[in-house]
């Protein structure tokens, strides 16, 4: 037996570098008082404050959670919770059905393109709308992955994303519940609005932030691009970016007379020479607030498009067709709040496999930050899928380990089983140690 247990120690050394690499320790909820809380920080899951819509009411009790059942299920009843049904999450979902793995999709029904009017520069999709490719895209899912890719009710929100010692528990907005072993975040994020009247009522139809989804529609019309106060050097970048489209530009400086002396320093560093050079371009620049954005075209397509600019200065308003300009976005969802989440901005901090900060819980499309489009929405989801599958894997492949030592050799499972929980645990304590050094 001795040296059957030395033998295995030596086996488990080799190989639980690999599941340790797989997740970081997952802190329990702990009881007190009937009020469950994150043990990490001074997380609260006993929400009940809402801010401006950013996180939703909802309480864990004594009755809801712990009566439930453990904090260490053994069965799960799907492999991965997916919240977000854009297209991330249902590339996410697709993905998973592919390898027979189960998953449940939260689509909450709102989308930060729901106001585009047709999707482009998508392969396949080009002037299709978004609901159509949802529905093409659940259709195909539907007929063939139904086994395993469901999705929860329509409009169904998750409130809560509960670590338990393996993987999670979900519960949404009617307190209903699953448990799972990773959790994809496909949440996305949603467009801040400035304060200009009528700027939301001509958001995606007419006026736009990238120039590859709509610029087109604009070929050899009028266009105006609106510089985000301070950020004029990017309203010349988005200005030559639709220059190849058409000649009948104006950039409108949020300034009322001129540029500060810190934003024409930081435009002459990035655009050396750009007053001579715009004028090469055509390009006009107007200086003053744009106060009021008013469509006067009756009809809805990208054709029909007209819009009356007022804005302080002169001239005081003007006549263009489309109108681009370059929105500061915020995470739709506050999950990431609750979780605790590292951030990157405003976008949930990722490693390449699209893990998260927390062990177990990927972010991917436009939560994660970089490109905002559909393809990188949807490779993120397959690279985040491809990780997942690999890592339920190797834990399924552990867990068998003591039961096949045992059936091999003889002996104690519930021993080897220790020496494997005790191992996983010290070289996760390891990784931490490691991170502090590194400053992680």
């Amino acid at each position: 037996m001795v040296q059957f247990r030395a033998s295995l120690w030596r086996f488990c050394l080799l190989s639980l570098p690999l599941a340790s690499a797989l997740t970081l320790p997952q802190k329990v909820l702990s009881e007190g008082d009937g009020v469950y809380e994150l043990s990490n920080d001074d997380l609260t899951l006993n929400v009940t404050e809402v801010q401006s819509g950013e996180i939703a009411p909802f309480t864990f009790t004594s009755s809801n959670a712990r009566s439930c059942d453990n904090f260490d299920p053994v069965n799960f009843d799907y492999d991965v919770a997916i919240i977000g049904g854009g297209p991330a999450g249902l590339a996410a979902s697709m993905s998973l059905g592919r390898v027979a793995r189960t998953s449940l999709m939260y689509d909450s029904g709102e989308y930060r393109n729901g106001k585009t009017r047709y999707m482009h520069d998508v392969l396949g999709q080009d002037g299709k709308r978004p609901l159509d490719f949802r529905i093409a895209v659940r259709g195909q899912i539907d007929m063939h992955y139904s086994d395993y890719s469901k999705r929860a009710t329509s409009g169904l929100k998750v409130t809560a994303i509960q670590p338990l010692t393996k993987g999670f528990r979900i519960w949404d907005e009617n307190e209903g519940k699953i448990n799972v072993r990773k959790v994809i975040l496909a949440t996305g994020i949603t467009d801040i609005m400035p304060k200009i009247t009528g700027f939301d009522e001509a958001f995606g139809r007419g006026l736009f932030w990238c120039p590859w989804c709509d610029g087109f529609d604009y070929k050899g019309r009028a266009m105006t691009i609106i510089s985000k106060p301070g950020n004029f050097p990017g309203a010349i970048a988005s200005a030559l970016a639709m220059s190849k489209l058409t000649s009948n530009i104006k950039i409108v400086a949020s300034v009322n007379t001129k540029l500060d002396d810190a934003e024409r320093a930081a435009t002459e560093a990035r655009w050396p020479g750009w007053e001579k050079t715009l004028k090469t371009y055509g390009i006009d620049v107007y200086y003053g607030v744009v106060s009021k954005i008013e469509r006067t075209a009756k009809g809805g397509e990208p054709s029909d498009d007209e819009y009356k600019i007022t804005k302080s200065g002169s001239p005081s308003t003007f006549v263009t067709n489309g109108i681009l300009y370059s929105t500061s976005t915020k995470q739709t969802s506050s999950l990431h709040k609750q979780l605790h989440l590292q951030m990157d901005g405003s976008s949930i901090k990722v490693a390449d496999n699209m893990e998260s900060s927390m062990g177990g819980v990927f972010a991917v499309g436009d939560a994660k930050g970089g490109s905002t489009n559909a393809y990188h929405a949807m490779w993120s989801a397959k690279r985040a899928v491809v990780n997942i599958h690999s890592a339920i894997n190797k834990e399924d492949y552990l867990d068998k380990v003591p039961a096949t030592m045992v059936m091999a050799e003889g002996g104690d499972e519930e021993f080897y089983q220790r020496q494997i929980d005790e191992l996983n645990w010290q070289m996760d304590q390891d990784i931490l140690e490691m991170a502090k050094i590194w400053g992680a």
